[in-house]
């Protein structure tokens, strides 16, 4: 064969091996395709050599890097079983009077929950780096969830107190990690439980706001979240706006202990950047020398509220009272939905579980689409999404909390008069029945809920959704729906002042 023949011979041979590695290539992609195998490319945000930021260890004494943004979640085409998720609205943020970026958001949360509860904070509420932009997590243990850096608020506590029974879960969840025992209860090989997260959670309140001060200063507030509260962010910088941030304030609901009055931390609070700068930014050590009062002290919202009293830091109590109730501690199916707080503006939902921050996500973003992004979310808007649907004259094994009064057989033997009334008498009392306990809701015009148990009737001025009880107790409770509608649904609120 010829020089000339090898020259026409080889590029048809050529040309097939290109169309067979084509369509081999073809074939491959199409069945990872298939397979759901996708390729991430990491290069972005992950150094090998280095260990990239999902292995860096984040101590008291680091810096925090800047967060990741929302993930959308996934809206199903099925609507006969999910409404769809509202998509997040295009916000002004202008209208709250708080610039986001003068806020630092400080959420307290721990070993023992960090992976039950923040995953869905994260991709919900704090996933929008717009409107909160600066978040800082502190934990018992340091750690890393999605690129987000979580702080170790006890790295720098004495080796004292490291060395305490308080301390033995500290010390324990750093074993767990290293033993590959994992602490979100999945139900799954490796599951692990660590108790005593309660003794150990109120060391972590002076750390944090040391950090804070020291690491983030000369912003206008501080707002403390713990990892089981929803904050509803437009309607709390709308508030805070309306506030002296440049005056020592501690703004939160009232707690008492020892004779001293504090801010509640399941509620959530906010600290002035005024009241930040006078304590621990004036104090460095502030933390360091309450160490031994916390150990002490039971509660370290207390601990924290009384180190800043003696820096002459009160909380700011010219909201209390008079229907405010805008830091709560309740979940949904707990509060007392009534006059007195109908028209209230609400800032938070504590005690929420994964499902609830769900359900609140898609509730407040509904709310802001239909207002436009200027709405400020009330006791009542609550009311009308969560509990309205579900409002039925009565429920079986079903405690809906009522308890402004109560009525028990036992209760009118104290009575002489109530004690000397005659059979027939007694019959008719609220307690004798259910039936008898309903009339006497109707009887009173303030009533809008009862419950009766046993020999026992409770009535109340509030109307809370409340919980089903275990099998077996036998407990009923009732609304007056009319009235409800009557006394609540109907009635109007005035404008807010923010």
């Amino acid at each position: 064969m010829s020089t000339s023949q090898y020259g026409a011979f080889l590029p048809r041979h050529l040309k097939g091996y290109l169309w067979i590695s084509f369509l081999v290539a073809l074939f491959i992609v199409m069945g990872l395709s298939e397979n759901n195998i996708i390729f991430v490319n990491r290069s972005a945000n992950w150094d090998a050599t280095d260990g990239g930021p999902l292995l860096q260890d984040y101590s008291i004494n680091s810096d925090v890097p800047s967060r990741t943004p929302l993930a959308s979640p996934p809206i199903s085409d099925d609507n006969s079983y999910t409404k769809p998720v509202a998509e997040e609205p295009s916000r002004i943020y202008s209208n709250t009077g708080l610039d986001p970026k003068d806020v630092v958001i400080l959420v307290k949360t721990g070993a023992t929950s960090i992976w039950r509860r923040m995953p869905m904070h994260m991709s919900t509420t704090l996933g929008n780096k717009q409107l909160t932009p600066n978040i800082v997590y502190y934990s018992d243990i340091a750690d890393n969830i999605n690129g987000n850096p979580v702080i170790d608020s006890l790295a720098n506590v004495s080796a004292t107190l490291k060395a305490s029974p308080d301390f033995e879960l500290y010390n324990k969840a750093k074993e767990a990690l290293n033993d590959n025992l994992y602490q979100e209860s999945a139900s799954m090989e490796g599951d692990s439980y660590l108790p005593g997260g309660w003794r150990l959670d109120k060391y972590k309140f002076l750390p944090m706001f040391q950090h804070a001060a020291i690491h983030h200063p000369g912003k206008k507030w501080y707002v403390y979240m713990e990892d089981d509260n929803y904050f509803f962010w437009e309607t709390l910088y709308a508030w805070l706006s309306t506030l002296d941030h440049t005056s020592p304030l501690l703004v939160g609901s009232p707690a008492f202990k020892l004779g001293e009055d504090f801010a509640h931390g399941g509620s959530g609070f906010a600290v002035s950047g005024k009241a930040m700068a006078t304590s621990f930014g004036a104090e460095k050590t502030l933390a360091d020398k309450y160490e031994s009062y916390a150990k002490e002290h039971c509660c370290g919202d207390q601990v924290l509220s009384h180190a800043m009293k003696e820096m002459g830091v009160e909380r700011f109590k010219e909201l209390d009272g008079g229907g405010w109730a805008a830091l709560q501690s309740l979940p949904t199916w707990r509060i007392g939905f009534g006059d007195w707080n109908w028209c209230s503006p609400l800032m938070n939902i504590h005690k929420v579980h994964q499902a609830d921050i769900s359900q609140l996500f898609v509730f407040e973003n509904q709310f802001m689409q239909e207002t436009k992004g200027k709405g400020r979310i009330r006791y009542r808007d609550v009311f009308k999404y969560f509990f309205a649907p579900k409002l039925v004259a009565a429920r079986s094994e079903w405690d809906n909390y009522a308890a402004a009064k109560s009525f028990s057989s036992s209760e009118d033997s104290w009575s002489p008069e109530l004690k000397a009334l005659t059979a027939a008498q007694k019959s008719e009392r609220p307690w004798a029945s259910k039936e008898n306990c309903k009339k006497a809701c109707a009887d009173w015009d303030k009533c809008l809920t009862w419950k009766y148990q046993d020999d026992n009737c409770h009535l109340d001025h509030t109307a809370a959704m409340g919980a089903k009880v275990n099998e077996g107790v036998y407990m009923e409770s009732g609304w007056m729906v009319d009235r409800i509608g009557k006394v609540l649904e109907k009635k109007e609120c005035g404008a807010l002042d923010f």
